[in-house]
């Protein structure tokens, strides 16, 4: 454009060349004009007011399973990375028909315990009356690819052997299951395909994640819970990421749109969490109740005019879901947590 410039006020063009050097250059401002008030309309505008402090991150590195608590991560595209290189939700149990297993059908999937050896080259799996199982966490890309759907999405993962799969159906008292992991060379998840939440999700992707990467529970929300609780639980039954304290109002959450943690990690509110009979097996024991279950149900249904309504399919809420709108960067424990409404 410099240079359509330059040759306009040269004299080695024509009065009709200048004129239409001159009207070429002014539609290209006015486009990039347009551009830039597009873009500055439909870029977000954050209103940040503080509402807590980061108390607890956690990552489940086998989906359904009993997760880790770490003292910092990072916030990635994919969802939550622990500073050993352990992401959430970047394994799962599937059955001999590769269909995904949850404590719903397999309630003692809970009380199996996932860490990282001291060497950092193996996921270590224990349970009950169980030898603790190493599984490197190179897996070949030899091993068979296990393609399977995951709440109506594609996906795709490596079998990590037959060993693991011996261990699985030991414990669970089933055969043919296997334990698959997400590589990045791997196919993820589509969100834009899934028929509930795609529309908001139009350039998101996921891995085992049941569709967003990060979920958020706050103390207060739990706290008030448990005021109708007559057996109080803990925040593990409900699995979040990343649990806040010290905000004033119970279920305020649901009204956030976008939370900022620290200075630099932003992430997009996509839809409250619709709560289903996981939250009833009991984290500690493996067994099934009807708590706290039966109490969201009395409560926390949203009306029909909720924007959720339709994807909730009339499930109670308890926290948010929500994915990756900044740059990838690392939150801690004792981060400020700011909200825009």
């Amino acid at each position: 454009m410099a240079e359509v410039w330059s040759a306009a006020w040269s004299g080695n063009l024509t009065r009709e060349a200048k004129i239409a050097a001159i009207s070429t250059l002014s539609v290209c401002g006015l486009g990039l004009a347009a551009y830039s008030l597009f873009r500055w309309k439909s870029s977000p505008r954050y209103d940040w007011q503080e509402v807590g402090k980061l108390s607890r991150i956690m990552i489940h590195p086998v989906k359904a399973c009993r997760g880790l608590e770490v003292r910092e991560a990072e916030c990635t595209a994919l969802g939550m990375k622990s500073s050993d290189g352990l992401f959430d939700r970047h394994y799962i149990i599937v059955d001999g028909e590769n269909r995904f297993v949850t404590m719903r059908q397999k309630s003692g999937l809970a009380l199996l315990r996932t860490s990282q050896s001291d060497d950092g080259k193996n996921l270590l799996l224990d349970a009950p009356h169980m030898p603790t199982l190493r599984v490197p966490l190179n897996v070949p890309v030899t091993n068979d690819v296990i393609q399977f759907r995951l709440w109506g999405l594609e996906v795709e993962g490596y079998d990590c052997g037959v060993s693991v799969t011996c261990w699985l159906d030991r414990y669970l008292e089933s055969s043919g299951n296997k334990l698959v992991c997400y590589t990045p060379d791997l196919q993820a998840k589509r969100n834009v395909d899934d028929p509930k939440w795609g529309k908001r999700m139009v350039h998101d992707k996921s891995v085992f994640q049941d569709i967003s990467h990060f979920h958020l529970c706050t103390v207060a929300s739990l706290d008030d819970l448990n005021s109708k609780l007559e057996n109080p639980v803990t925040m593990r039954p409900f699995r979040p990421n990343l649990v806040v304290e010290g905000v004033k109002e119970a279920w305020i959450e649901d009204d956030w749109k976008y939370v900022r943690i620290g200075e630099n990690v932003i992430l997009r509110k996509t839809h409250l969490c619709g709560r289903c009979k996981q939250t009833t097996v009991d984290p500690e024991t493996g067994v099934v109740g009807d708590e706290p279950l039966k109490t969201l149900k009395t409560y926390r249904c949203m009306e029909p005019s909720h924007l959720d309504y339709k994807g909730l399919n009339g499930m109670p809420v308890f926290g948010i879901k929500l994915n990756l709108q900044s740059r990838p960067d690392t939150i801690a424990v004792g981060d400020t947590i700011y909200a825009s409404y």
